[in-house]
């Protein structure tokens, strides 16, 4: 008995809660309407006034208030820029006139520095940069030249070994159809 009184308690109180939302929304969208209708309808001409005296004051304020905003953005606009230029100038300032590796070995005869290449035949043809386009950051002066220089030496390593090594050994190399384990028994067999 105390369960089906329960679930008539809460059956009522859905009930109850559901019949209020749904005249909730009934008030709402009579009300929503009902105004919609009246605007339109009952439009006096004092009500007319008011919008197009808006209207007309927007259009009129407007081209200022831009005027204004522009105004703003530019003022920031410069002082943005000012504050680059005064960065700028200030590392100009800062900048060395002399780099390190030229103090330590330059004129003085101090030796070369790790890592400096002396100036050969290998820097790049017609001044080409790497990947200024991209992005990426440039290589400096030196590491072109080290670069190059350690392509032309891999290179002539290459070109050495294939000219020490005999026809039969090319062939050898070229062969690749029998595997390994099939060589050592033909090689058994012989």
């Amino acid at each position: 008995m105390a369960s089906s009184e329960s679930s008539s308690v809460a059956s009522d109180a859905l009930n109850d809660f559901f019949g209020q939302l749904y005249t909730f929304f009934e008030t709402l969208f009579k009300r929503f309407f009902k105004n919609i209708y009246a605007t339109f309808v009952d439009v006096s001409a004092k009500r007319w006034t008011k919008v197009i005296l808006s209207v007309v004051g927007y259009m009129l304020i407007r081209p200022y208030i831009e005027a204004w905003f522009r105004k703003m953005h530019e003022k920031d606009r410069k002082k943005q820029l000012e504050k680059e230029k005064a960065e700028r100038e200030a590392k100009k300032k800062n900048k060395a006139k002399m780099s390190a590796n030229a103090l330590r070995g330059g004129a003085t005869g101090g030796g070369k520095v790790l890592g400096e290449v002396e100036n050969t035949d290998d820097e790049i043809e017609n001044g080409e940069d790497f990947a200024t386009a991209s992005g990426v950051p440039e290589w400096g002066k030196n590491a072109r030249k080290r670069q190059k220089k350690l392509m032309k030496e891999l290179q002539r390593e290459a070109e050495q070994r294939t000219e020490k090594l005999s026809d039969d050994q090319v062939m050898e190399l070229l062969d690749w159809s029998e595997s390994e384990d099939e060589k050592q028994e033909d090689k058994k067999e012989d």
